[in-house]
């Protein structure tokens, strides 16, 4: 897979949230499982996903007897932190120090030790 991966649509990420949160191969029965108690569904509209996450290169597709398996083509973390930069790049003009400050301002749920620890991490960033 090539460095610059593409931003998935919320449908799709939820798809491979699955996939990597399990690690290993899923088959389209077990995925369609666990998203059973957050969306509605049918089997077709699942396939359609794993299909087009297939295209995009994020999955493998692998047919074993009648049963199709997926497995992740993308690291979590990789995707992640393209993500990140991608939201700090549009949002705080590519400024990790304005996102920060946006964070601390507007979350009035920081505690002192949360901020305590968020120093210490960026001391051991230097």
């Amino acid at each position: 897979m090539c460095e610059n991966i593409k931003s998935l649509p919320d449908s799709e990420f939820r798809v491979m949230k699955i996939i990597w949160d399990n690690n290993k191969s899923m088959s389209t029965g077990e995925i369609l499982s666990i998203l059973k108690n957050d969306v509605d569904w049918k089997l077709s509209t699942l396939q359609v996903i794993l299909s087009r996450l297939t295209e995009k290169g994020f999955l493998i597709n692998e047919k074993i007897g009648r049963i199709n398996y997926y497995s992740s083509n993308v690291d979590s973390s990789k995707y992640t932190k393209q993500e990140t930069k991608s939201f700090i790049k549009k949002l705080y003009n590519n400024s990790s120090k304005k996102l920060i400050a946006s964070l601390i301002e507007s979350d009035d749920s920081l505690t002192d030790e949360d901020i305590q620890e968020i120093k210490e991490m960026l001391n051991r960033s230097k």
